[in-house]
């Protein structure tokens, strides 16, 4: 027990000693960067290289290496050595791959150099999970009998979860595609043959990719984002719950029997496995770090009936047995999931500099 006592402890001292040599590493390499820019402002630019190797080699923090490779760019700029200032600057995006100059803050020459350079990525991964309700929209009311019934349908929760990726085409408008997995439920609830009830109580599994064009605002802490496309949905399974009860309510010969339960009957030779839907959605990403956190809301709309049509009309199987024949309808699903996103930043010279940006800003400050 001492000895684990022992072991535990000199962990923690191990840990807390790497936190102040780090702390102390993190304090030198500012000390570095304040008296590489005083070096700067006095016009002594060749020994700054010099100051801030120790903590390149070492280590900055992204922050500090931001700082300091945007003033090696500004000095290999000035030595009018394009090659090393380009470099510098690509260090630059390695450190923070959003990093923007602004003519308010960084020389002009900077400012042009950056339009040369981009980290955007190319391809981001994300994956997300969430709860669901699946909202029937019935195209025609079938009736077991003939005669009139009163179908009810009502919502019940699911889950799902899923990942995809998206193609970036530039900062704020990406081609997204994923595949979900999702497990949806809804009820019915019929009365017929006057005052007899069936209940009924049914469980879905989908796989369903969809394939949609996003717009997501490029800036901020916080970044709304909306989507709209297609989706082709594959159901996998459908098993329900059936539960019947017969009733004779009038006055004269009142009648309630024991309710039937049947349960785990499978529906899909009932069913269409290949279905269609629009989707449309939106919600909010967080950047955390160099990632980001987001919350997704989401509808599918179904384009595809989901029931086989001579189903319903032959009466047959498992149907006839319960004395229930399926409407014709549509799935919905309504969807709330959190995810998490993670970008391929890729900090590389472009083919064709986008400096026309600079000279409409400056062209609006001058006027």
């Amino acid at each position: 027990m001492r000895i684990f006592s022992f072991i535990v402890g000199l962990f923690l001292i191990s840990i807390l000693n790497i936190d102040v040599f780090a702390q102390e590493d993190r304090s030198d390499c500012e000390q570095s960067i304040t008296l590489a820019n005083d070096e700067f402002n006095a016009g002594r630019f060749y020994g700054v290289p010099a100051i801030l190797k120790p903590c390149i080699d070492r280590g900055f923090s992204r922050e500090q290496k931001q700082r300091a490779y945007t003033l090696l760019t500004q000095i290999y700029l000035l030595q009018d050595d394009p090659i090393a200032a380009g470099n510098a600057y690509l260090e630059v995006l390695r450190a923070n791959p959003e990093f923007e100059a602004d003519t308010a803050i960084h020389p002009i020459d900077v400012v042009y150099l950056s339009k040369k350079y981009t980290a955007d990525p190319v391809f981001s991964i994300f994956g997300r999970a969430g709860g669901n309700t699946s909202p029937v929209s019935v195209i025609q009311t079938v009736s077991p009998s003939g005669l009139p019934v009163d179908n009810n349908y009502g919502l019940r929760v699911g889950f799902q979860l899923g990942g995809g990726f998206d193609f970036n085409i530039n900062r704020s408008v990406a081609i997204s595609t994923e595949i979900e997995f999702g497990f949806t439920s809804y009820k019915k609830s019929q009365t017929r043959f006057g005052d007899d009830i069936l209940n009924v109580t049914a469980n879905q599994s989908w796989a369903t990719i969809p394939l949609y064009v996003r717009y997501t605002f490029s800036h901020g802490k916080l970044r709304p984002f909306g989507y709209a496309g297609f989706a082709v949905q594959f159901l996998n399974s459908e098993k329900a719950n059936f539960i019947s009860q017969k009733r004779d309510l009038s006055e004269q010969f009142p009648l309630i029997l024991p309710e039937t339960e049947t349960t785990n009957r499978s529906l899909m030779d009932f069913r269409n496995s290949l279905n269609r839907s629009m989707v449309i959605g939106g919600g909010v990403r967080y950047k955390y770090g160099l990632d980001f956190l987001f919350v997704d809301v989401r509808y599918y709309a179904g384009l595809s009936n989901i029931v086989v049509p001579t189903s319903s009309a032959d009466y047959t199987g498992v149907l006839v047995e319960l004395g229930h024949a399926d409407d014709m309808f549509r799935i919905n699903n309504l969807s709330i999931s959190i995810g998490y996103l993670h970008p391929f930043y890729k900090p590389r010279e472009l083919k064709k500099a986008r400096t026309k940006s600079i000279l409409r800003g400056l062209n609006k400050s001058s006027k």
